[in-house]
């Protein structure tokens, strides 16, 4: 599919959520706004400095928001596939972060990596609290290199 047709499939869809649920088109809007705020800081700060400056004060409540709504939230943004909004883990892993966090659930990024046939080598990162994998459709089974906070 060409980037215009993504473009306007996701306008549409954008503008057709505004209309029949707000609360999570302003959502949708946020979270766009820090997945924006945290592929700039990661080009020009370390990792470490974006994620923290895109986790913010943890002291914070939005309110009471469904962990699995917010995943979904953040999984419909991402699949959208258009400039800065793809469907990459670690910005998954880190605006899932910052929401998560200011509801209640303290959550830790983790970023792991493993061995793939052919000598490549995968990573992925994730969300773990209580140092449980949450919001995984599968187990992660990596090694773990880093982990934020």
């Amino acid at each position: 599919m060409s980037k215009i047709a993504k473009t306007s499939r996701l306008l549409s869809r954008g503008a057709r959520k505004i209309v029949t649920r707000p609360g999570e088109a302003w959502l949708l809007l946020r979270m766009a706004w820090w997945v924006a705020v945290l592929s700039a800081m990661a080009r020009f700060y370390s990792l470490p400095r974006a994620l923290e400056i895109v986790a913010g004060n943890q002291k914070r409540s939005n309110g009471a928001l469904n962990r699995e709504d917010l995943a979904r939230a953040i999984d419909l943004l991402l699949s959208a596939d258009v400039l800065i909004f793809k469907p990459i883990c670690w910005k998954r892993a880190a605006v899932l972060h910052r929401y998560l966090s200011r509801n209640g659930t303290p959550t830790k990024i983790i970023f792991g990596v493993r061995n793939e046939s052919g000598g490549k080598v995968d990573g992925h990162a994730w969300l773990e609290a209580d140092g449980q994998p949450i919001l995984e459709k599968d187990p992660p089974n990596y090694v773990v290199t880093y982990s934020f906070p």
